[in-house]
């Protein structure tokens, strides 16, 4: 007799939306505003910053940025099947991922300097992330690489 191996499909029969869980915890995270100092005067430090830490970290899940920076460390072979990183040579990946990682570093070198006069170039610096993108980022990545890239054809 033959011994048949039965495989099953599974198919998503129904998609349960779980935003409102972190949209709740973030707006009552809001309303603690309007208690202080009071009641937030008996929350200890330690305590916020690890909810700060906690919710920072949980948002780097679907951040295409954290990803690339985490195909770094990667073979190419590991690499999960994106639709971008297929359509997209390695090393553009990495160019491109190398130049969002120096933008936000002057913008965090800037944003959090000591000095009063940094900071107040802080919104410029922002605005300067437009031109940026637009003329000198295409000058290292050809235009259908960066459209994959950003997520314009999804």
């Amino acid at each position: 007799m033959f011994n048949y191996l039965v495989f099953t499909v599974a198919s998503i029969v129904k998609v349960r939306e779980t935003r409102v869980t972190g949209l709740l915890s973030n707006i009552l995270i809001g309303l603690s505003m309007f208690m202080l100092p009071y009641p937030l005067a008996y929350i200890p430090t330690a305590v916020l910053d690890g909810l700060f830490l906690y919710m920072a970290v949980t948002a780097l899940n679907g951040n295409q940025m954290f990803e690339r920076i985490t195909l770094l460390f990667m073979e190419q072979a590991a690499y999960p099947p994106n639709h971008y990183i297929r359509r997209v040579p390695q090393r553009n990946i990495h160019k491109f991922t190398g130049l969002q990682v120096i933008q936000l570093l002057v913008m965090c070198s800037f944003g959090f300097a000591p000095y009063a006069y940094m900071k107040m170039m802080f919104p410029v610096l922002l605005l300067l992330l437009l031109p940026v993108r637009h003329k000198i980022v295409p000058r290292f990545i050809e235009a259908k690489y960066l459209a994959a890239l950003d997520g314009q054809h999804q």
